[in-house]
């Protein structure tokens, strides 16, 4: 899998080579907001696009990834404090718990008694 990934990879560069050797002779006018650019090479434009897109597509991914490792310590720290009070549990004896926090049972239903025939 890593092998096909990685001729992907190259393929991909590869052709994004070409398609800016096809565009080098290029130039082209850009305007940003109120700022205008005039005759800027169409190679650099879409290598800036690229790397602002790459920049911006990182900082997203890497607040993701906090994200997720902020909740697994959450989750970590959880399981250990239901692990500590499970062996707490099971350490004590029946004896020692109060009768206020024990479940009371309802007294069993009265049971007929069998019939006889005497």
């Amino acid at each position: 899998m890593k092998i096909f990934l990685n001729l992907l990879k190259i393929a991909i560069f590869i052709l994004a080579l070409w398609i800016l050797t096809q565009n080098s002779g290029q130039y082209v006018d850009i305007q940003i907001f109120r700022t205008s650019f005039l005759n800027v090479n169409l190679l650099v434009v879409i290598l800036v696009t690229l790397t602002v897109g790459a920049v911006i597509g990182a900082v997203f991914m890497a607040l993701s990834v906090i994200q997720a490792r902020a909740e697994i310590k959450d989750l970590r720290n959880k399981n250990q404090q239901l692990l500590r009070e499970l062996e707490n549990l099971r350490n004590v004896s029946i004896d020692d718990i109060p009768d206020e926090e024990m479940p009371q049972l309802d007294a069993p239903a009265a049971q007929p008694e069998p019939h006889t025939n005497t």
